[in-house]
């Protein structure tokens, strides 16, 4: 239903789009009738925007060398991007497995890599040195990911490292995966989700592409109603460098410089429309995307945020207080602080950090998260962390920093919380949208409450509703907004 309902309709897309790209997907479905598909090969993420018409030509669009072909299923092919040939690729079928997104799994499995890969697992995340500029999204290479599990039919999963930018600037390489729908797209393209994950840990081998597509949540729904699926792994996970761990400027662009690869990479076959979905870190990373989307990423046109449990005041997350018990939650706070020690350069460890601690945290960038919280979980807080570091000006400053709901969202959100979170109070999630999304920045804000979940249940919990309104919201239908009602509750 939601293929043709939600998916079908742009009023502003111009007819001249309209009419180039039925072109378009008739002399697809001619190539493919052959047992070739026809794919772009070097599509702009700025070939659309939310503020202007479409610039597609069809002049451009139909001009056969701006094409590269894919080969059909279980052939060798050669994937371009930006008119060079970047590495020889198969295209393996796929198969379905249960998915393992709300396992807790950190630690990738062992059949990560395959022989079939062109590049072994290692040398597909090294960047080339030096790292030729480009604009955010531009795809570095890509390539299938072989025996893909949980996917439908037909569906291609691809890893990609992309070109972003760091908090100061600076041209990156981040790494993520996109899925793509098969089949014929509509004429106005599939639209993209851009999936914010959740904490995984500091170090590479913690970045969700080496554990599989099957880390992102409603995948196979996505696809099945003609969605493409960005996930990005976010900046120093696969890739070198420090994971800017609740950076929120840095999560946020590397998630929608993930919507911004899937396009250069799909090609015309994908829209400009784009719904923002994370998770924990994830949420704080969705809410920070949605606020700097029109000006960072004004090619995309954001008809819709979903945050899950979002991660909104860093000092609420885990009050460690020195001379506590042990705290379970301490480890989120040490890899926050370490990360932002590197990240931002103006917090000396020893400003936060015991002599104790700071002697463990080169480990951490080894570990997942699984293993940093077993690290500190019988450790007192007092022996982690030095006494009254929550007063030092830079932290301050940095908690401040990374609180989204500070500035507007342009499109709807949508807040999912459920009552039983030990690690995102329900408390804080309340006043994250109460106080600041609804009340300082009056955005549209849809919050739903739901009884029981935890923080490990609370996506699968909301499943149904969180999808119906990622539907409603690319159908074009107006949001609706609970600012200022009583907060309903969903599930008993």
């Amino acid at each position: 239903m939601w293929r043709y309902s939600a998916l079908g309709v742009r009023d502003r897309i111009t007819k001249r789009r309209v009419t180039v790209l039925v072109a378009f997907a008739t002399l697809t479905l001619v190539s493919a009738s052959t047992g070739w598909v026809i794919s772009s090969r070097g599509a702009s993420a700025s070939q659309s925007s939310r503020a202007r018409p479409s610039k597609f030509s069809a002049m451009s669009l139909l001009d056969i060398s701006s094409f590269a072909f894919a080969s059909p299923v279980g052939q060798v092919g050669i994937h371009r991007v930006g008119g060079k040939a970047e590495t020889l690729s198969v295209i393996t079928p796929i198969t379905a497995t249960a998915p393992i997104w709300a396992s807790g799994l950190t630690t990738p499995p062992s059949s990560a890599s395959s022989s079939s890969d062109p590049l072994s697992l290692d040398a597909f995340y090294a960047p080339p040195d030096p790292l030729t500029a480009a604009a955010p999204g531009s795809i570095v290479r890509s390539e299938p990911i072989p025996d893909a599990e949980g996917l439908p039919a037909k569906a291609t999963a691809y890893r990609v490292l992309y070109h972003s930018e760091s908090i100061t600037g600076a041209d990156i390489a981040v790494s993520g995966m996109v899925v793509i729908p098969g089949g014929p797209p509509p004429v106005t393209g599939y639209p993209i989700v851009t999936w914010a994950h959740a904490t995984t840990g500091l170090a590479d081998a913690c970045a969700p592409s080496k554990q599989g597509v099957n880390t992102v949540p409603y995948l196979s729904e996505l696809i099945d109603e003609g969605m493409i699926v960005a996930a990005t792994d976010y900046q120093g996970l696969g890739t070198p460098g420090i994971h800017p761990y609740l950076v929120g400027q840095s999560e946020g662009q590397a998630v929608l410089d993930a919507a911004r690869a899937a396009r250069n990479l799909a090609g015309s076959v994908a829209s400009d429309s784009v719904i923002i979905f994370g998770h924990s870190q994830g949420g704080q990373a969705a809410l920070f995307a949605g606020q700097i989307s029109h000006l960072y990423a004004p090619d995309l046109f954001v008809v819709g945020v979903v945050a899950a449990a979002p991660v909104s005041n860093v000092s609420e997350f885990v009050p460690a207080v020195p001379g506590r018990n042990p705290d379970a939650f301490s480890a989120y706070v040490v890899m926050a602080l370490y990360a932002w020690s590197i990240a931002y350069g103006d917090l000396p460890l020893s400003d936060v950090f015991t002599p104790w601690a700071i002697a463990t945290t080169s480990a951490i960038n080894q570990m997942c998260s699984d293993e940093v919280t077993d690290t500190y979980a019988d450790v007192s807080t007092n022996r982690i962390f030095r006494a009254g570091w929550k007063d030092n000006t830079a932290v301050q400053a940095h908690l401040i920093q990374n609180e989204p709901g500070l500035a507007p969202t342009v499109a709807p959100v949508l807040i999912v919380q459920g009552t039983a979170d030990s690690l995102i109070p329900y408390a804080t999630t309340t006043t994250l949208v109460d106080q600041r999304l609804c009340g300082a920045q009056h955005d549209t804000v849809e919050y739903d409450v739901v009884r029981g979940a935890s923080h490990g249940s609370v996506v699968e919990t909301a499943q149904p509703d969180v999808l119906q309104w990622i539907a409603a919201r690319f159908a074009g239908q107006t949001a609706p907004d609970t600012c200022g009602q009583r907060h309903p509750v969903l599930t008993d």
